[in-house]
């Protein structure tokens, strides 16, 4: 029996030992690596199989732990919650970086620095209590926590970082405080669930207009936090909504980067007078935007600002615009209008715009850069007028069905000639160049009241169709309708397309006798 009790107490000696590790591991203290400095300690790494819960401990051998070093954590995708103590004041970049299991941070703290990167790409982040103290999210803070849902800016932060929280694709909304002066460019980027920016009504800086975050475009770049500079901008249009259409506000002069980028839903924006700058990747990917009248006033297209807007069918870019580099890249083009007074065709502008196939280029034009209207594979006569003194390489590269029609002795023709493009001399007396410049509908269809399901019937319907010319005509064929059947009870909106143009009318559409018992018994179902 002393035998078996000497053997029981060992094994309940070795319990307790394990139980003992277990709590020790646990905490999470054994995995770390600990510093020690003068006056005080810093958390420098992690064994990268550590896992579970980190308690960072407060002090080491008498010592404060202030600070965790950059990268400290990175990499460590087992451990999923980590205490920050009260005594650390600094956070450094990187910290916790790839730390794919972490799903919980709690500072204790009320001051403390978080510097760049500090919690990129934790993908299962879904609570973290900030700083109360804490004056800067610092760029690229949170990029790519997929999982945070949430997250409470403290009253004190006065910075968003760049890209801080890019592709946090759970948060439906950002509380901006009052004290927030400057927000860096593309701070919410690929936050595509985000209905709604809510700005406090005390804030001097940024304001929400339904929703929508504007402020001072130029602060993205500005250093002095005192002193933002003032250009109204539209900084982000929420990514989460699904409205049809969106007038921006008067007196905006700027739509930032990334501004509707990736946008779904919008059909059509309204831009108002006095806007000077449509920025970089503005629309880009916008794929149901179709409609969008550029003011006279704008004076830069940035690169991508309306790429791959592949429902975009024609477009009229005023003689205002001084820069479109790469602007139209892969959209859904047709035509294009150009403004006459516009000197510069700027490079890559129509890049693989495969069913461009009208361009009107003005007398004024001088120069055509580089790649233009490379890869246009539709175009097919493009008249290029003797003003023309510079044409970039590649210009009409891979347009293997143009045509250019020159002067004779121009520099286009000298051009085509050397690229070995197709060409046709310019008759001495042209006709004026005619080109479409709107569509309406000028008379009704016959018939405009429909059953739920019917096709519509465009029997009677006439466009009015304008010229560049100022002439006009009726036409009442080669259009095409969207949608072609009713789809929605009450008012419905029918889309007329005719030649890469858009005009459109109403019909008023209801419930036969028996879709209504229909959709009573559905509605029963559904309530019962």
């Amino acid at each position: 029996m002393k035998k078996i009790a000497k053997i029981i107490s060992l094994l309940l000696s070795a319990v307790l030992m394990l139980a003992g590790l277990s709590t020790a591991y646990a905490a999470g203290e054994d995995m770390l690596t600990i510093a020690l400095f003068d006056d005080h300690a810093a958390v420098t790494a992690c064994r990268t199989y550590a896992s579970g819960v980190i308690d960072i401990p407060s002090s080491k051998d008498g010592l404060p732990v202030t600070s965790i070093t950059d990268g400290a954590f990175s990499d460590c995708s087992k451990i999923t919650q980590v205490n920050i103590p009260e005594s650390v004041t600094d956070v450094g970049s990187n910290a916790f970086e790839n730390c794919i299991s972490l799903k919980k941070i709690i500072f204790a703290g009320a001051d403390c620095i978080i510097d760049s990167a500090a919690f990129k790409s934790c993908s299962n982040l879904t609570d973290i209590v900030l700083p109360s103290a804490l004056k800067e999210i610092p760029e690229q803070a949170f990029f790519d926590c997929k999982a945070l849902t949430s997250i409470s800016i403290p009253s004190t932060v006065e910075v968003i970082g760049k890209e801080a929280f890019k592709t946090c694709e759970g948060i439906t909304r950002f509380d901006i405080p009052a004290s927030v002066r400057v927000i860096r460019k593309n701070a919410f980027l690929g936050c595509t669930s985000v209905t709604d920016f809510n700005v406090a009504g005390a804030n001097t800086v940024y304001s929400s207009v339904n929703g929508v975050l504007y402020g001072p475009y130029e602060s993205a770049y500005d250093t002095d936090v005192s002193s933002p500079k003032t250009d109204k901008a539209l900084i982000q249009y929420p990514a989460g909504r699904t409205d049809k259409s969106y007038a921006v506000a008067s007196g905006t002069l700027v739509i930032g980067d990334y501004a509707f980028g990736g946008n779904d839903s919008l059909e059509a924006v309204t831009l108002p007078n006095g806007l000077k700058t449509i920025d970089n990747y503005a629309f880009n990917e916008c794929d149901a935007l179709a409609s969008v009248a550029i003011p006279s006033t704008v004076t830069k297209l940035g690169q991508l600002s309306f790429g791959n807007c592949t429902a975009l069918k024609s477009v009229t870019i005023p003689a205002s615009v001084t820069t479109m580099k790469g602007a139209f890249y892969k959209s859904g083009l047709t035509s294009v209008v150009f403004e006459g007074g516009i000197k510069s065709i700027g490079e890559k502008t129509f890049e693989k715009c495969g069913k461009l196939s009208s361009v009107t280029i003005p007398s004024t034009v001088e120069k055509i850069e580089f790649g233009a209207f490379l890869d246009c594979t539709a175009l097919n006569y493009v008249r290029v007028p003797s003003s023309v003194t510079t044409i970039g390489k590649d210009a009409f590269g891979g347009c293997d069905n143009i045509i250019l029609v020159v002067d004779e002795s121009s520099y286009a023709q000298t051009y085509a000639q050397n690229s070995n493009i197709r060409f046709e001399l310019a008759p001495e007396n042209p006709e004026p160049q005619k080109t479409i410049t709107s569509v309406s509908v000028d008379t009704l269809p016959s018939k405009t009241s429909y059953n739920y399901k019917d096709k519509i019937d465009t029997t009677g319907l006439a466009l009015e169709v304008c010229y560049s010319d100022g002439s006009r005509e009726i036409v009442t064929s080669g259009f095409e309708i969207s949608p072609d059947t009713c789809t929605q009870r009450g008012v419905q909106n029918v889309d007329v397309n005719y030649e890469g143009f858009t005009a459109s009318f109403k019909i008023n559409v209801s419930f036969t006798f028996i879709q209504w018992i229909i959709w009573i018994l559905l509605l029963g179902f559904l309530w019962y």
